[in-house]
C-alpha cells in the first residue's frame, strides 16, 4: 500500500483526475447494475478524496458537485417512488459531507508536504539532509540494479572549517556552509542530489555517470567553490572521494563508507585534492 500511495503521488495531476472520473463511472455502472443506490453511494467518497488528496481543492469540490448531480438523476432514474424532498435532503447531506472532506484533506496534505519537506531539508543551508539523502540513494541502487547503470557519488569535507569557527564565530562558519550549499546546488545537474550529511561534509550523487562524467561535473563545481572561497576570503579548501560503481554495493552504508574513506584517504595525505575510484566489487 505504501508503495502504491508512493507512486500516486509522483503522478500527474491529469492521470489522478482520469482515475477519480474512472472509479465514479465504475460506481455508477455497478449501481445501475445492481439497482443499489443507498449501499454504493457511499463509495462516491473514494475518488472525492483521491482527487483531494493527490489533485488539489478545485478538483475535490468539482468533483464532489458533479457526484451530487448525479446523484439526484440516479435516484429519479432507479428509485420508483422518487420523494423530492427525501432525494434533496440526502444528497444535500452528501454534498456538505464531499466540501468538508475536500476541505480537510487539501488542507491536511498541505501540513503533511511541509512536515515531510522539513523532515528531509537540512535546517541550515535549506539543501537535503543525510535522511533525504540516504533515500535517494537507495531509490538509486534500485534503478541501478533494475536497468544496469553505472552511477558516481561524491563525498566533500571541508578543510580547516573548524578554524573558521574558533577565529571568526560560528554565524561566519554558518555563512561558510550556505555559500558552499548554493555554489554546490547552482552548478550541478538538475538530475543530481546534493545534500549535506552533518557538520561541514556534503555529498553528490551523480545518477547514470560514468566515471569521466562525474570528473567533468566535479571539476567545474570545485573551481567554482574555491572561487568563491576566495571572494570571500575565507582561508579553506575541500577535500573529497568520488567513486564511481560499475557493479553495485550492498547496500547504500556501503556505498556512502566507501566514498568516505577515498575522502579521507585524501584528508591524510595533505588535503586539497579529489581522489578518483572505479568500484568493481
Amino acid at each position: 500500500m505504501k508503495t502504491l500511495l508512493h507512486i500516486l503521488d509522483n503522478r500527474s495531476y491529469k492521470l489522478i483526475w482520469r482515475m477519480s472520473i474512472f472509479f465514479v463511472i465504475f460506481i455508477t455502472m455497478a449501481i445501475f447494475i445492481i439497482k443499489e443506490i443507498y449501499i454504493l453511494e457511499i463509495f462516491y467518497i473514494l475518488p472525492i478524496l483521491l482527487a483531494s488528496w493527490y489533485g488539489s481543492r478545485k478538483s475535490g469540490l468539482i468533483l464532489t458537485i458533479s457526484i451530487y448531480l448525479l446523484l439526484t438523476i440516479l435516484k429519479f432514474s432507479i428509485l420508483n417512488c422518487a420523494d423530492i424532498k427525501t432525494i434533496f435532503i440526502e444528497n444535500t447531506a452528501f454534498l456538505i459531507v464531499g466540501i468538508s472532506l475536500s476541505i480537510i484533506v487539501t488542507n491536511f496534505r498541505k501540513v503533511h508536504h511541509f512536515e515531510s519537506l522539513a523532515a528531509d531539508t537540512d535546517h541550515l543551508t535549506g539543501i537535503n539532509n543525510s535522511r533525504k539523502f540516504h533515500s535517494e540513494l537507495e531509490k538509486e541502487l534500485v534503478r541501478s540494479s533494475r536497468y544496469n547503470h553505472k552511477f558516481s557519488l561524491a563525498y566533500i569535507d571541508i578543510d580547516n572549517f573548524k578554524n573558521i569557527n574558533d577565529s571568526f564565530g560560528h554565524h561566519e562558519g554558518d555563512r561558510l556552509l550556505l555559500e558552499v550549499a548554493n555554489s554546490i546546488i547552482e552548478n550541478s545537474r538538475s538530475i543530481d542530489t546534493v545534500a549535506r550529511l552533518g557538520g561541514d561534509e556534503f555529498a553528490i550523487l551523480f545518477p547514470e555517470t560514468h566515471l569521466k562524467e562525474a570528473k567533468l561535473a566535479y571539476d567545474k563545481l570545485i573551481g567554482r567553490l574555491h572561487q568563491r572561497m576566495v571572494e570571500f576570503d575565507w582561508p579553506v579548501t575541500f577535500s573529497a572521494g568520488l567513486v564511481t560503481f560499475e557493479t553495485l554495493p550492498d547496500d547504500i552504508d556501503e556505498a556512502i563508507n566507501i566514498a568516505d574513506d577515498l575522502m579521507y584517504s585524501v584528508k591524510s595525505s595533505g588535503k586539497a585534492k579529489v581522489a578518483y575510484k572505479v568500484w568493481r566489487a
